[in-house]
């Protein structure tokens, strides 16, 4: 059973609530003044960590339909072709003659499809797409990249190795050029080139709103006769199993280093992914953000609180003869003292509250508007909540200290 002190400090914080909240009905526009600053920090930290943490979990969903067991190799990393050195820019390319030998002596690796990636623009009887994803690939390419036909067939390594004009196309590409009937055997033309439309993907969806979709496959050999080397290269590498990832990453980062003759001492020219390299890459870019958005919401959250406690210092004043005939029938100074802690921490908690019902809110809307994901971890209200309360505590020390402070007898002449 409870202790009987127990009993008393639960009863205490009960009146100090009431109290509290007899004080925002009674000020309800200077109490709504005062916690503005707490809605707009909580609402700031709920609504932005629920977005990003709902784009996480897209992000993480999208990339594990890579599958598991795949890694993607290139000189550049995961950083893309952007902002690089020209150190790392320079760097000698990836060959096919690498992809060969990494399926010929990589023990734990399947298969391995080279690929060359640009952006062109297709067209079919006079309707021209936007620039569409160009990928040069291997006959291997649907397994190691984990994406199949849905109708017509890919091609087969035989075309890939005379370089046929054969092409597999996107959903998004097949509606960018073709209004209506079967575009399997159609003749389209890529960057110019002829090209027999031999197979459709099946739909992969977006990630972050860029389509996945927009891409068409043609043998690598064709890709490189036709559009040059001047092109993004990477290899799409598929170890045996998911417990294979990591030997197949070991096996081929020895194999390419020795391939490249990079000395003992020096680091790799050249970057290993799986998907998880993404996502990290992912998360530390959010990451960087929600630090921001959580120093807005703490400057917030600092302005809210020194208006709480710009206000329980005039409640102090406004009340001084309560406090005054409340310490002459015997409230302690403590009471006192944890009476106005508590009111204080309650008002921020309201504000708190608010901010974590708005939060959502705006969270929901703008997922809903822009199809973006959201989601809620657990975390995000009770902490919205509890550090507004901690900010009522803490800016309302001073204000209390003063009030259990006050000398009944000059209270109660107070007017």
């Amino acid at each position: 059973m409870a202790s009987a002190a127990t009993i008393s400090r639960l009863r205490m914080l009960g009146e100090g609530m009431g109290m509290a909240l007899v004080s925002i009905r009674a000020n309800k526009l200077r109490s709504s003044l005062t916690i503005v600053g707490v809605v707009v920090g909580v609402t700031t930290l709920v609504g932005m960590v629920s977005l990003i943490q709902g784009l996480n979990a897209s992000m993480a969903k999208q990339l594990r339909s890579l599958g598991s067991d795949v890694l993607y190799v290139d000189i550049y990393g995961a950083g893309g072709m952007g902002s690089l050195p020209d150190s790392v820019r320079n760097r000698k390319q990836l060959t096919v003659d690498d992809a060969r030998a990494i399926e010929a002596f990589c023990p734990a690796v399947e298969q391995v499809s080279p690929g060359w990636d640009t952006s062109l623009k297709l067209s079919y009887r006079g309707k021209v797409s936007k620039p569409m994803e160009t990928i040069g690939a291997s006959a291997s390419y649907q397994e190691t990249n984990d994406v199949f036909v849905e109708d017509g067939r890919f091609f087969t390594p035989e075309e890939v190795r005379r370089g046929a004009s054969v092409a597999v196309l996107g959903p998004d590409a097949v509606e960018a050029i073709f209004t209506g009937g079967d575009p399997v055997g159609k003749v389209i033309t890529v960057g110019g080139s002829a090209f027999t439309v031999v197979g459709l993907f099946e739909r992969r969806g977006k990630l972050l709103g860029d389509s996945w979709d927009d891409t068409v496959v043609i043998p690598y050999t064709t890709d490189e006769k036709r559009f040059g080397t001047d092109q993004y290269f990477y290899l799409a590498v598929k170890a045996r199993g998911p417990e294979y990832v990591q030997p197949a990453i070991d096996q081929v980062t020895e194999l390419l280093r020795r391939r490249r003759g990079v000395r003992a001492d020096k680091a790799d020219d050249f970057a290993v992914m799986t998907p998880d390299t993404f996502l990290k890459l992912y998360k530390q870019i959010t990451g960087g953000f929600f630090m921001v958005l959580m120093l807005v919401s703490s400057i917030a959250l600092m302005v809210g609180g020194i208006g709480v406690m710009n206000i329980m210092l005039v409640s102090v004043r406004e009340r001084t003869h309560e406090i005054g005939m409340r310490k002459a029938i015997g409230a302690r100074r403590r009471d006192i003292l944890w009476q106005f802690l508590v009111e204080a921490s309650t008002l921020t908690s309201v504000g708190g509250i608010t901010g974590v019902i708005i939060g959502l809110g705006l969270a929901r809307l703008i997922a809903i508007a822009t199809h973006l994901p959201s989601g809620v971890p657990l975390w995000t209200p009770v902490v919205g909540v509890g550090f507004s309360a901690a900010i009522g505590l803490f800016f309302g020390t001073y204000p209390a200290l003063k009030a259990a402070s006050l000398d009944p007898v000059e209270a109660l002449r107070y007017e």
